[in-house]
């Protein structure tokens, strides 16, 4: 099923002027896809804790192409997610994502 809803890039980006405290907000990449969601497998989910590392959710984002920039993706509902890993499905023109939820919500760059 490929509508659990929209999904959006962003890359992660120093607003403040040159000089000033660095204050980084999310930047939209203006590419969305459509996502499906999907079953996080026990193989790789303790792959993942045994590389000290978390993955929250697995997402297949269909008909596009990732941004080199695209670090982040926003749902629909506003979770905000780092894109852990990125891989290309080319018998379903899909790209699936590893996401990894963020504890502290950046701001989002208008």
């Amino acid at each position: 099923m490929r509508d659990e809803g929209l999904l959006k890039f962003y890359s992660l980006t120093n607003t403040a002027p040159n000089g000033a405290k660095p204050v980084e907000k999310l930047v939209d990449l203006e590419v969305s896809a459509f996502y499906a969601n999907k079953q996080i497998g026990v193989q790789r989910l303790y792959a993942a804790k045994g590389a000290n590392a978390r993955l929250d959710k697995l997402v297949w984002a269909y008909n596009t192409i990732v941004p080199e920039a695209a670090k982040y993706v926003i749902l629909e509902d506003g979770r905000q997610y780092l894109i852990s890993d990125a891989v290309q499905i080319v018998d379903d023109d899909a790209v699936e994502l590893s996401l990894v939820r963020l504890e502290t919500y950046y701001e989002v760059a208008e």
